[in-house]
């Protein structure tokens, strides 16, 4: 019964952890993200039940401390709006204001009425009559109201169901006359002529004989057809006003139970039983059994916890046992705040206060014993968000305010938490670090991250920044290589080879690259230097074109530009020549392009190119020949 109760409660709210200390996830395995201990939250499509109470019951599931409401499930542990309710309740004086007290004087002057052990029997018009009284206390939310409207409709309801069998009374008497009538027709209704004598001799005593069943007469006469018909049409009438007056008996509890049930989840259990005894009043025959959608979660609850169908009755025992169990819930706050244990204090205060918000007992507790659990409440919400942030300082330092605070904290699982997370992030800086003194930059950040993941503020990931930075020249040197090595600045690159050696060994990328450089700048020294021998042998030509063919392969290499440049003036006349002998072979001017390379071999006689240019040339025009 108490389950089926919890259950219920939480169609408004979410389960009683508010002061209940964080619940670890297990640790994480090597090289794994821990468990995130934030509260989960699953997207899972809602059911499309529309019906009367169809889908809209929070279940409480103990083994996970979690709620599926409105399909979706949330953590129990980390619910702000039940934070905040309940700690604003904490906060507000108890209710003993001369309003409620006249209040829950006429609930319970209404309740006296409708006992069964009332002298006299209950008494139904002056319970109503005080419904509108009640329904004057803000704190009622016009409930009595919304109770006496629907006991008007009902009561409405059956004065219509009522009439309906006066008529249906006065129907059957006039199906009766009707049925005599015809009846009577029938057996005595006979010719005018029977009797008479005739001349065409017809037997007298044949003639007396004769019955009234000639057309016109008796059970033939369109008046006895007309009393048939009556009789069918007072029969079929009738069924039709049976049916409607059970429909309209069927729809007016329908809606009656609608409120019930309505009143039974906003936990509004005072309500609930004076509404089950209205009912038992308004309908006395004895069917109580409450009219919900076969496949809706509350029909689900009832059935699955009881085995039965639920009825008014139920409701008014569960409403009367969630009272009672309320109450207790109640004394046992008080005691348990009497000897400092506020851990099992704030449970049990918030379990009734989930169960019996708007009950007496809840409403009237004195403030200063709500305050005595305040600040237990809030440290404990405090380690709550501290473990779910991973702010294990902070959670540390709150343990021990807990302890000092309440006999009863248990921190065995916050610490074992914390402890198990701890050691996790330690694990991966300590391999952080032996990647790095290998200089496994790529291993070591995964290692850095996963630490950070577990615990952000971990205080050893101060030691990895600092090797990190005592490692930052060598980081700018390997930055610098890889920009002048995209740069083609090889000079650079060879000059600063000694800073950049140290930087990238052990990385074979780059050590690669460096071997490129090298080889790169010895081509061109090597074609420098041919190209200056050939110069000085009176040989400008063979030396222009000597480096002209490592320029195409390296044009930003500096030193090679300048000696182009230096040697330029020399073999201007060559170079003009090549350079028309390209334009025109671009052109398909065949002819001009023979011409300047013919006038390019006579300052060059022994150069390979131009001898290569002009036999391609030759080709080309006996092709097109």
């Amino acid at each position: 019964m108490k389950s089926l109760l919890t259950t219920l409660a939480l169609t408004v709210t979410s389960s009683s952890l508010i002061a209940q200390v964080f619940v670890p996830p297990s640790p994480p395995a090597q090289n794994t993200t821990p468990t995130d201990i934030a509260p989960k939250q699953s997207t899972s499509t809602p059911g499309a039940n529309n019906g009367l109470l169809g889908n809209e019951i929070g279940l409480f599931d103990p083994t996970n401390d979690s709620i599926t409401w409105n399909g979706k499930t949330w953590s129990a542990g980390n619910n702000r709006v039940l934070n905040a309710r309940f700690e604003k309740y904490l906060n507000e004086p108890e209710n003993l204001t001369s309003e409620s007290a006249e209040y829950r004087k006429t609930i319970d002057e209404i309740l006296s009425l409708l006992s069964p052990h009332h002298k006299g029997g209950p008494v139904f018009g002056e319970a109503v009559a005080l419904l509108p009284k009640a329904a004057l206390y803000p704190g009622d939310a016009k409930l009595c109201d919304s109770l006496s409207n629907a006991i008007y409709t009902a009561i409405l309801s059956r004065r219509d169901v009522q009439r309906t069998k006066e008529l249906m009374k006065a129907m059957q008497k006039e199906k009766k006359r009707a049925i005599l009538d015809g009846d009577w027709k029938a057996r005595t209704e006979q010719d005018p002529n029977i009797g008479r004598s005739r001349d065409s001799g017809e037997d007298q005593e044949g003639t007396n004989s004769r019955q009234s069943t000639q057309i016109g007469r008796g059970a033939q006469s369109l008046a006895y057809g007309e009393h048939i018909r009556r009789i069918a049409e007072i029969e079929a009438s009738t069924k039709t006003r049976e049916l409607e007056s059970k429909i309209k008996t069927e729809l007016a509890k329908v809606q009656y139970q609608a409120l019930m049930v309505q009143f039974f989840v906003q936990r509004r259990f005072q309500h609930v039983i004076m509404a089950s005894r209205f009912y038992n009043m308004i309908w006395s025959d004895g069917d109580g059994t409450l009219y919900l959608e076969d496949q809706s979660d509350i029909k689900k609850v009832f059935s699955e916890t009881l085995g039965v169908s639920p009825t008014v009755s139920t409701l008014d025992s569960l409403a009367n046992e969630a009272m009672r169990d309320v109450d207790k819930g109640v004394e046992v706050f008080s005691f348990l705040v009497d000897q400092n244990e506020l851990d099992s204090a704030s449970k049990r205060l918030t379990e009734s206060y989930l169960v019996g918000e708007f009950m007496p007992s809840i409403n009237t507790l004195p403030r200063f014993k709500k305050r005595k659990v305040l600040s237990y409440v809030r440290n404990a919400n405090i380690l709550f968000s501290a473990m779910e942030a991973k702010d294990f300082d902070t959670a540390t330092k709150t343990i021990e305010v807990l302890k000092g605070s309440a006999n009863d904290f248990d921190a065995t699982r916050a610490t074992a938490a914390i402890a198990a997370l701890t050691r996790a992030s330690n694990m991966h800086i300590m391999m952080a670090k032996n990647h790095l003194a290998k200089r496994d930059t790529k291993n070591a950040q995964a290692e850095i991250r996963q630490a950070m993941e577990i615990w952000p503020q971990n205080p050893k990931l101060n030691e990895v920044d600092r090797i990190i930075e005592s490692g930052a020249p060598l980081a700018q040197a390997k930055n610098d290589f890889d920009r002048l090595f995209a740069e083609n600045n090889y000079r650079e690159v060879y000059k600063r080879r000694a800073e950049f050696i140290t930087a990238i060994v052990g990385d074979s990328e780059r050590e690669a690259n460096m071997q490129q450089v090298e080889e790169n700048l010895n081509e061109i020294e090597r074609a420098i230097g041919e190209a200056e021998g050939m110069q000085k042998g009176g040989l400008p030509y063979a030396a222009w074109e000597k480096v002209d063919e490592v320029h195409e392969k390296f044009p930003d290499d500096p030193k090679l530009n300048q000696f182009i440049t230096a040697l330029a003036p020399n073999v201007a006349n060559f170079t003009i020549a090549i350079n028309k002998a390209k334009q025109h072979e671009a052109r398909n001017q065949l002819g001009s392009a023979l011409s300047y390379y013919y006038r390019a071999k006579d300052l060059h006689p022994t150069s390979d190119k131009i001898d290569q240019a002009i036999n391609r040339l030759v080709d080309k025009a006996l092709i097109t020949q």
